[in-house]
């Protein structure tokens, strides 16, 4: 599940998130008019990656990473839903698809960050005298 949720948040960078219609562009994850908004994209993307490594790797430090990573992420996601949604100028961009996946996928990554973190395999080892 943690797998194809950080899949998710890869693909919805890359996906329409709002369209403007006083300019008459779609804005992504990578692309904003003059980068007004920055590119969140990347950022989403590394912490999308640094959570496959976690669920591939199956180790208590990335796994404890991952949480932090995770909730950096969450934050990150609902601050580039609100900057990307919110009106201006008596305009209000049309929402699109990609950002509330992208905003879901993140939701998901942080919860099963969560639950993985409870599993006894993920637990360190013991040191043995």
């Amino acid at each position: 599940m943690g797998l194809v949720a950080c899949v998710a948040l890869i693909g919805a960078s890359f996906m329409h998130w709002t369209f403007y219609p006083d300019i008459q562009k779609y804005f992504t994850g990578f692309f904003s008019e003059k980068n007004y908004y920055g590119r969140p994209g990347i950022y989403l993307t590394a912490c999308a990656a640094i959570g496959i490594l976690s669920y591939l790797l199956h180790k208590a430090w990335i796994a404890r990473f991952n949480l932090v990573m995770a909730g950096l992420c969450m934050g990150y996601a609902i601050k580039s839903f609100l900057l990307y949604v919110s009106s201006y100028d008596g305009y209000v961009p049309v929402r699109q698809p990609g950002i509330y996946i992208m905003l879901i996928a993140a939701l998901v990554n942080m919860v099963v960050a969560m639950i993985t973190m409870d599993s006894p395999k993920m637990e360190a080892p013991s040191e043995k005298n």
